[in-house]
């Protein structure tokens, strides 16, 4: 039985609107993640974080950083509490 997908020479046929190489998708991601390891090494300056009765003398990036996964947890419980009050009053 013969392969559809293959050609006489049994290589494989490109599929009609595929083409070789990596997909935009993926080259997306990593122009994402080498503008991200830019950014983050050029807020290498230090600069005084005050938080309620906490102060923190850090770098801008790590506040960066904290600040994002901050919001992303805030995120979840928010979407998680979204969720559930929309379970009761179903």
């Amino acid at each position: 039985m013969m392969d559809s997908s293959r050609d006489s020479d049994n290589h494989p046929v490109a599929q009609e609107g595929h083409r070789g190489g990596p997909s935009s998708a993926l080259i997306g991601i990593v122009l994402v993640g080498v503008l991200m390891v830019i950014f983050f090494l050029q807020n290498g300056e230090r600069t005084s974080i005050d938080f309620l009765v906490f102060e923190k003398i850090t770098t801008i990036r790590w506040s960066i950083i904290v600040a994002i996964l901050m919001g992303a947890a805030l995120d979840r419980v928010v979407a998680v509490w979204w969720r559930r009050s929309r379970k009761k009053n179903n």
